[in-house]
């Protein structure tokens, strides 16, 4: 009966472990080689065939990320997008620098032009300072010191004089300077 015993303690370990075990092996290998997009019926730790698989394994891309193809496609387009806005950035960076230049420029030629102004309003209000000189002295007076001045100098003075008292002092003047005088004034 020992016999007996120790037959049917093998027959139970070879039906209850060594049994499922092996179906747990074949179902592994079988399971690993379609992860692995290997043939059905290779082994994994053994490598056959020819130098082609090699190829074949660089071509199949193997998720490791998580990621799926279409969140790839998605990042990927994300990303280009992404180094356009950068240089679209680089771009307006440089336009806003040439045009913070330009105003630069733009600022300091309006300084110069307020100050050429602010130069020739004083100029002009000292001619007509001196021109109400002029109104207030006589017409012999006046010509005979217009006769002095260059002839430019004596038409901005003239302009500033009524028609009346222009005349008057033309009249009083040296003639070829009055001629010369009238052009300026015309």
């Amino acid at each position: 009966m020992e016999k007996d015993n120790s037959k049917r303690g093998r027959q139970l370990l070879v039906a209850l472990v060594l049994v499922p075990a092996i179906f747990l092996l074949v179902g592994g290998i079988v399971v690993m080689n379609y992860a692995m997009d290997r043939p059905l019926l290779s082994v994994p730790f053994l490598e056959t065939g020819s130098k082609q698989e090699p190829e074949e394994k660089v071509k199949t891309d193997v998720n490791v990320t998580g990621i799926d193809a279409d969140t790839a496609n998605r990042l990927k387009v994300a990303n280009a997008e992404i180094e356009k806005l950068r240089a679209d950035n680089v771009e307006l960076t440089n336009e806003v620098k040439a045009r913070q230049e330009e105003v630069s420029k733009l600022i300091q030629e309006r300084d110069r032009l307020v100050a050429e102004l602010a130069t020739a309003s004083a100029a002009e209000e000292e001619t007509s300072d001196v021109s109400r000189v002029y109104e207030e002295m006589s017409a012999k007076q006046a010509a005979a010191i217009m006769n002095e001045l260059e002839s430019p100098q004596v038409a901005n003075l003239l302009k500033e004089l009524s028609p009346k008292q222009q005349a008057d002092i033309l009249g009083r003047m040296d003639a070829q300077q009055a001629a010369v005088v009238t052009q300026l004034l015309q």
